[in-house]
């Protein structure tokens, strides 16, 4: 089975998580991803192919690239355009595209457990385009390249999942306001739901440790 693990997320301002968003890096070429960045600032395009900040006489490659993607992701969280969360987590996501919405979560997964095919690989990778990513991801100490990966239904994690839902309104909260875009040049649709609180937390909350894995909120 494979492992997962809660992480820190850093994500955008959500006023400004529709400006933020972007396609997947590798299907621009150096070019239209300049177009793009200089069409919309925000994007996170910027970030993942940071020789839009250069010309042409820089290569693609070149390290003060990484170094500008580092340089950019660390402004973007401290002007507040990104947020940090503090606590571990995992995330819950759900993806619409022709009417079709599919939701699932957000988690680190273990290179060990791709290498030896227990997540299986969905391409053949160049690896000049693997050191990419990775000098990529150790510069920025980020993951700025997330995985899409499928797995079969699962009754706990779908449990899971629709429990995360639930507790909110147990502690508290309604839904405010639900922001849905498509990503640009696009019809795949993202959702933020942004959550307020609305009623007092109930004073047997926080529980004490240990207490919320032996009875997780219903």
């Amino acid at each position: 089975m494979a492992v997962i693990r809660p992480f820190e997320c850093v994500r955008p301002q959500a006023e400004k998580a529709e400006r933020v968003a972007a396609l997947p890096y590798d299907v621009y070429n150096r070019e239209e991803a300049c177009r793009e960045v200089a069409r919309e600032p925000l994007s996170f395009l910027k970030i993942d192919r940071a020789e839009t900040q250069f010309d042409s006489s820089v290569d693609t490659y070149a390290p003060e690239v990484y170094a500008k993607a580092k340089e950019l992701l660390e402004n973007a969280i401290a002007d507040g355009t990104f947020i940090k969360d503090s606590e571990q987590a995992y995330y819950i996501y759900e993806l619409t595209m022709d009417g079709r919405v599919q939701t699932g979560l957000v988690a680190c997964a273990s290179i060990d457990d791709y290498e030896s095919n227990v997540i299986k690989k969905h391409e053949n990778t160049r690896a000049d385009k693997e050191l990419d990513r990775i000098t990529h991801v150790d510069t920025c100490n980020a993951q700025t390249g997330p995985i899409f990966l499928a797995y079969r239904a699962n009754a706990v994690i779908n449990g899971e999942i629709d429990k995360a839902k639930k507790a909110v309104h147990l502690l508290g909260g309604v839904k405010e306001n639900a922001i849905y875009f498509d990503l640009p040049d696009s019809d795949i649709g993202r959702s933020l739901v942004i959550v307020k609180k609305k009623e007092p937390t109930s004073k047997k909350y926080p529980r004490k440790a240990g207490l919320p894995s032996k009875e997780p909120l219903q």
